[in-house]
């Protein structure tokens, strides 16, 4: 066997080796998505003003491709609420909507005081 022919099976192992750890995408359990939506949650508070008063408690659901979890609005409940979406491996977490009361303004959330 020539040098070049093991260094091409080598570097053919190194290769499949990397492509197997790519596909290797573990998923997060339901506790470490909570902490993560919580997080979120209490930025959003922060920023926004609006107290955590101002919201029922965490619901969480797990999909197939990652974590919904959502604070219903007490103002009005039935179709308002703060939704946090966490993918499944935890790399991605970003707001699924914002409290709204009066969705036909256009204001996804009062203003927040200065």
């Amino acid at each position: 066997m020539t040098r070049r022919r093991l260094l091409l099976i080598v570097a053919a192992f190194v290769a499949g080796g990397v492509a197997m750890l790519s596909l290797y995408d573990p998923a997060i359990d339901a506790q470490t998505a909570a902490a993560l939506a919580d997080r979120l949650a209490t930025e959003y508070h922060r920023q926004s003003g609006n107290p955590r008063a101002a919201f029922a408690a965490r619901e969480g659901r797990q999909w197939a491709d990652g974590w919904e979890f959502r604070w219903r609005y007490r103002p009005c409940p039935e179709f308002a609420s703060l939704r946090v979406w966490i993918s499944r491996n935890g790399r991605r977490a970003s707001y699924a909507e914002f409290p709204d009361c009066a969705p036909a303004t256009g204001l996804q959330a009062t203003p927040r005081k200065a």
